[in-house]
């Protein structure tokens, strides 16, 4: 234990100890209630047995009544006493008369009434030298002719089996409490070995032990609930592991090409003598890989503010407003290569425009950067969601790339389809590839 309170103490000891306690107001109660019934059990048996004899003997008159008094020898007595307290009969081990005149004034007519009195041991007396004792008697006194009757008969023996039967339970009370106590703790153990086996599994789990999970008990209880919630916590927590690490290397692989470019570049115009113009080419190569790794750093940025969630400020956009802003800012790249733009219709939605203007420049650079031949862009839209589809007449994405390693910007674009309710997908139709952006809820004017 680890002091006070018992909120400090291992959960296995406290659960033991309210098991105990509460065992020990269920023995405490049942030991009292026992005591009780047997208690009530004893009464009625002398009551009964003094009232039988109290009934035989009201029957007889005169002298059968005497006779039949004085005759009595074992655990009832009886006496008959005249109105003014005198004994005109009594049984064999009674020594004194059983009530005097107060106490036969007190008691009324009749009824029962318990006394402490002077009786003869039966066992002594058997043996030939009667021992008085005192007693406590339980009495009835019942009117007759020659004045009262009083049978009665002693509680001694009532009173050891009452005592008797408390020492056992004080006994068997403690011994009960020891093996309820004993039986909690291991109660409780049992209990308790699932969270245990759990814990254990728990503080093995690592990021490069991705794919393990918890032990799922296999009773429909508290416990396998909660097995299952935190193993899908965890399976959740190693998505956004496996997210991040994805995220690393998309990064790692788009910044690795624009830096050796850069360092090539250097190394020539500094490898020997060059013209003003090849070293203006260089520059301007390099100012190209620049702006890329600038673009890239602010993808880099959005990618790792966003969390597990892209967070967007929705607002109405025109969506085709949007592409030809985006296709006009492209156009002077690829003087060599057609960019159009193809929108039947005005497609609104609800959604944010500095994300959606990332998610289609991405889309239109990886076609300008990793496509061929001329590139389209086509916006269209319906009543649950808008696509935007930009395709290229280059050789498209290999199984082992697409969709797990799609690099960084389609991976920015496909966390922005994400945050508005949509999707990136990626097919070949006719030879050409198509990279579709969809959004979900378009918004027409």
């Amino acid at each position: 234990m680890r002091g006070w309170p018992p909120s400090r103490w291992p959960l296995r000891t406290r659960v033991a100890l309210a098991f105990l306690a509460a065992t020990a107001i269920a023995v405490t109660g049942l030991g009292v209630l026992v005591q009780l019934r047997v208690g009530d059990a004893l009464e009625d048996r002398l009551r009964d047995s003094v009232g039988a004899e109290a009934d035989r003997l009201e029957a007889l008159r005169g002298r059968d009544l005497l006779r039949a008094v004085s005759a009595l020898d074992g655990e009832v007595h009886a006496q008959v006493l005249s109105p003014g307290g005198e004994v005109e009969a009594s049984s064999g081990l009674v020594a004194d008369p059983l009530l005097d005149a107060t106490e036969m004034r007190a008691s009324g007519r009749s009824g029962w009434l318990e006394k402490t009195a002077t009786v003869l041991d039966d066992d002594a007396a058997a043996r030939g030298k009667p021992e008085p004792e005192r007693e406590r008697l339980l009495l009835l006194v019942e009117p007759v002719d020659e004045g009262f009757l009083v049978v009665g008969t002693s509680r001694e023996d009532a009173d050891e089996a009452l005592a008797t039967l408390c020492n056992q339970l004080l006994i068997a009370g403690p011994l009960a409490l020891a093996v309820a106590g004993g039986l909690g703790y291991l109660v409780a153990g049992a209990g308790l070995r699932p969270i245990e086996r759990m814990r254990s599994r728990a503080a093995t789990i690592s990021a490069r032990s991705a794919g393990e999970r918890l032990p799922v008990p296999e009773a429909e209880d508290e416990l396998r609930r909660l097995a299952l919630t935190l193993n899908a916590m965890i399976g959740r927590l190693d998505d956004a592991l496996q997210r991040e690490r994805r995220f690393v290397a998309d990064a790692s692989h788009d910044l690795r090409t624009p830096l050796a470019l850069m360092r090539t570049e250097i190394d020539l115009a500094l490898a020997g003598k060059r013209t003003p113009e090849e070293l203006r080419l260089a520059l301007r190569s390099v100012d190209d890989e620049v702006r890329r790794l600038i673009a890239l750093a602010e993808e880099l940025l959005a990618r790792a503010g966003s969390g597990d969630s892209l967070p967007i400020e929705p607002r109405p956009v025109d969506l085709v407003d949007l592409a030809a802003r985006v296709v006009d800012r492209f156009r002077p790249a690829v003087e060599d290569r057609h960019i159009g733009l193809s929108a039947p219709r005005p497609v609104e939605v609800h959604g944010d425009a500095t994300r959606l203007d990332r998610a289609l420049s991405n889309l239109v650079d990886n076609a300008i950067r990793h496509g061929g031949g001329d590139i389209e862009v086509a916006v269209v839209g319906d009543p649950d969601r808008a696509v935007v589809t930009v395709t290229d007449a280059g050789d498209g994405f290999p199984d082992h790339v697409w969709p797990r390693d799609p690099g960084l910007g389609l991976t920015i674009v496909r966390e922005i389809a994400r945050a508005h309710g949509g999707s990136i997908d990626v097919e070949r139709v006719d030879g050409r590839t198509c990279v579709r952006l969809v959004v979900a809820s378009p918004r027409r004017p």
